[in-house]
């Protein structure tokens, strides 16, 4: 028992996420294996569309309600809150506020601002650390639209779709998950036109795999 035991914590230390680390650290990515559990842990919740005093929830809610699992906020004055949640709380993802936009978690996120798509300062526990303009230079938050209606809004490196980022697509529905090198690559919710949900990892356009979330 203590063996395996042994094994299982040392496979969840050694295996790394699907996203791919660039120069600059910006914020915590859970390893893959971490973002398995989660999974596991969240495949029987199903969507809901819930109207709150301050906006509109669609995601996946637990047996009490709350918010869990992958979902979508959007406030009454139009800002998007969009990623992972746990009993009603963002714990990874995307705040697209009115002049800047949060990446990350509450404790550990970076801020771009939205007027240039430049990455203003990265938080940590506390601590605001700004980097030299050299080392930021190539991280930026902008979006791309596509001659088919479709557009990306997200984090770029080098110009390429690189961290987390929100695809919309012209019929409606949305990719929100992580980028690697202008692909998907990664765990990630697709919110289909209809709210139904699709939730799991993908390899570019290939679904690994996948839990498809019907809406209550």
């Amino acid at each position: 028992m203590k063996k395996q035991l042994f094994s299982l914590i040392l496979s969840l230390i050694t295996l790394s996420s699907y996203a791919q680390y660039t120069p600059l650290f910006k914020y915590e990515v859970a390893p893959a294996a971490f973002e398995h559990i989660f999974l596991d842990h969240i495949k029987d919740f199903r969507a809901a569309t819930i109207s709150t005093g301050t906006g509109q929830y669609v995601g996946q809610t637990n047996e009490l309600h709350s918010l869990y699992g992958y979902g979508q906020y959007i406030t009454d004055d139009g800002n998007i809150i969009i990623g992972k949640f746990r009993q009603g709380e963002l714990i990874q993802g995307i705040s697209l506020g009115k002049d800047n936009v949060i990446v990350g978690n509450k404790n550990f996120y970076c801020s771009y601002s939205l007027t240039t798509g430049k990455l203003e300062y990265i938080y940590n526990n506390g601590t605001k650390q700004i980097s030299q303009p050299d080392d930021i230079k190539d991280y930026t938050f902008m979006s791309q639209d596509f001659a088919n209606g479709d557009k990306f809004i997200g984090e770029l490196y080098k110009g390429k779709r690189h961290g987390l980022g929100i695809y919309y697509y012209a019929d409606g529905g949305l990719w929100y998950g992580c980028f690697n090198n202008d692909i998907r690559n990664g765990f990630g919710a697709w919110f289909k036109a209809d709210n139904d949900l699709v939730i799991g990892l993908w390899d570019g356009e290939e679904e690994r795999r996948c839990i498809f979330i019907p809406q209550k």
